[in-house]
């Protein structure tokens, strides 16, 4: 910088002609948009939102937050607009910088869902969706109304509009699995008491063990009345959305009464709770249990959970080996899946909270 700035030594100065350089051409102005600002959003899947999805999947992939689109029209490329997203199920508005790469742009923010009030919402109902674009000289306002759904309506498959396949989403239903409710410690006392199993060991005295402990398990709930009811329909129908109706553990012990889903997830929760390794296995139309005999996994044990009202574990066992034995050879087809609870509680899938 110095050099640039010390005056020149003396000299005789020459007076050179210079022919001035041309002057660069001015940027072009902003095109002018081509008409006002506007602004709409929408949710996910025809705006319909499932608390069970973002319970039980936006921990374990925050994509599934993203369920919201704003699209903005009229916008002007290279400039920077606020979008901005309002709801009741948010904790906090989204606020979004971006810059314009098009007339017509769409951005999908990280939303900071109301978890709690998502847990709480036990009917159909609906929810506002507010969206604004802001720059400097301007503003639009978009509204939706979307229609939350209960949060015992579980995923269980999407269609992929792209592919036009359906994309098994089961491992959804490892979020209503939950080995910390505080209900299950009354159900070993009683499972205790009854069958004389000194302690719940999970797998410290080898498989034979195992199976006493899924025995006494299964006569403490048998004893307690709990009956197999066949309730699967939900609310509404979504076009591309596949849904089960899930009872909590808390809802089928209180109702005493469990479809093949609910009475699978109930033995799952026991059964993760005594330090077992249950699995969750789906065919078409129908759902059961089943258990490793050892914690690194194994040979599956299977029960029949729809028999718990009207048979004894015996007989459960045996149609829970006949049903996994013409189960397995079709996994990952079609309708048929398996959900290892301890390896979706690894890929972060958490139990959703239990509200009193």
């Amino acid at each position: 910088m110095d050099r640039w700035l010390r005056p020149l030594p003396s000299q005789a100065v020459t007076f050179v002609p210079v022919t001035a350089p041309a002057l660069a051409p001015s940027p072009p102005a902003p095109e002018a948009a081509a008409g006002p600002l506007d602004c709409s959003v929408e949710a996910s899947f025809d705006n319909n939102v499932y608390p069970s999805l973002l319970l039980s999947l936006a921990a374990a992939d925050p994509e599934y937050s993203r369920c919201v689109t704003v699209m903005v029209k009229n916008a002007v490329k290279g400039r920077t607009y606020q979008i901005a997203v309002q709801s009741p199920l948010l904790e906090s508005p989204s606020v979004t910088t971006t810059m314009a790469t098009s007339d017509h742009f769409e951005v999908r923010p990280a939303l900071a869902w109301n978890f709690t009030a998502l847990r709480g919402v036990t009917q159909l109902q609906p929810a506002n969706l507010n969206a604004t674009a802001t720059t400097d000289t301007e503003s639009a306002t978009g509204l939706a109304t979307c229609m939350i759904h209960p949060v015992n309506e579980a995923v269980s498959r999407i269609l992929d509009p792209t592919t036009n396949e359906w994309v098994d989403l089961s491992v959804c239903f490892a979020a209503y699995v939950n080995e910390d409710h505080p209900w299950i410690n009354q159900i070993l006392q009683e499972a205790s008491s009854r069958d004389g199993v000194a302690r719940f060991s999970g797998y410290e005295l080898g498989a034979d063990s195992v199976v006493r402990q899924m025995r006494a398990v299964w006569d403490a709930l048998a004893a307690r009345g709990l009956t197999y009811v066949d309730l699967a329909t939900t609310s509404s129908a979504v076009s591309g959305v596949s849904t089960q109706y899930v009872r909590f553990l808390d809802q089928s012990v209180r109702d005493q009464g469990a479809n093949c889903v609910d009475a699978s997830v109930l033995f799952a929760s026991i059964f993760r709770r005594i330090g077992l390794r249950p699995v969750l296995i789906f065919r078409p139309g129908h759902c059961f249990v089943a258990v490793y005999d050892a914690a690194q996994g194994g040979q599956l044990i299977a029960v029949e959970p729809t028999l718990l009202s009207s048979a004894p574990f015996g007989s459960a066992f045996f149609m829970g080996s006949q049903e996994l034995t013409s189960t397995l050879p079709h996994l990952d087809t079609p309708g048929f899946s398996s959900v290892d609870i301890a390896v979706a509680r690894q890929s972060g899938i958490r139990p959703i909270e239990y509200l009193p």
